[in-house]
């Protein structure tokens, strides 16, 4: 049961970590790998969930951070 309650109290802990660097912001210094899907490039800030758009052509990533809009369908 103490298992339990530290991978539980883990996920509230990385929800909280999510709305704090939203609120205070994030430096975005851990990205992930470039993903693509439905035509276009991205990588996410392993921190925060912050997306930013990829140029495959020259590997560089362009534009400012945004966040997308939560999904309805789980």
């Amino acid at each position: 049961m103490q298992a339990e309650a530290l991978i539980g109290g883990g996920q509230v802990t990385g929800k909280i970590g999510t709305l704090m660097a939203r609120v205070f912001g994030c430096r975005h210094a851990a990205m992930s790998r470039p993903f693509s899907h439905g035509g276009r490039a991205y990588r996410s800030c392993l921190s925060c969930g912050a997306e930013r758009r990829f140029n495959l052509g020259n590997w560089q990533m362009q534009g400012d951070f945004y966040y997308r809009k939560p999904s309805l369908a789980n």
